[in-house]
């Protein structure tokens, strides 16, 4: 029987293309691995750079709940569901993530993921699982299976930066080993 993994699809927002995840929730259900969808509430994702400042990032406005075709698709499925900061900022704090946590709480999100996977933040945070610094999947899309039972990837970069049938043909090698 193989182990289960989980993939952690990072930087889920209002600007978060429908079709591209859909098309990534479809080849990693038809592979049969479980997603932890990390939602930022505020902001926009697709648009940082890790050298922004925390008060540059929060002026990408946006509203993840704005996405209403986003938010109906993500309620429709049985996906995890993390909180990944308020505003994808550097080491966000407490309060931030209690905001997050009220913002999604129709979501019932169990994990927290620091945006960045910067800070220290136990194995719980605000009452989340905390998932942080895990192996990345896109280092395995050629060769190699991630021994991690939560390994992190970006649905926005398939179809973008890495065509979406490596992602498939990695995730089928794992299944097999």
């Amino acid at each position: 029987m193989r182990r289960k993994i989980i993939l952690r699809n990072d930087d889920v927002s209002v600007d978060t293309d429908i079709e591209e995840i859909k098309r990534f929730c479809e080849v990693c259900d038809r592979c049969g691995f479980r997603i932890l969808q990390c939602i930022t509430p505020l902001g926009r994702t697709h648009e940082i750079d890790v050298r922004m400042s925390n008060e540059e990032i929060k002026k990408l406005k946006g509203r993840f709940l704005d996405n209403g075709e986003l938010v109906n698709f993500l309620k429709s499925r049985n996906d995890l569901i993390a909180i990944h900061g308020l505003w994808h900022t550097h080491e966000p704090s407490e309060d931030e993530a209690e905001e997050a946590k009220k913002i999604l709480k129709e979501f019932y999100p169990t994990y927290f993921v620091p945006p960045f996977n910067e800070g220290e933040y136990g194995k719980e945070f605000c009452g989340l699982k905390v998932s942080q610094k895990t192996q990345r999947l896109e280092d395995y899309l050629d060769k190699g299976t991630p021994t991690d039972e939560i390994v992190y990837l970006h649905s926005w970069r398939f179809g973008n930066w890495y065509p979406f049938n490596k992602l498939e043909k990695c995730l089928k090698r794992i299944t097999m080993s």
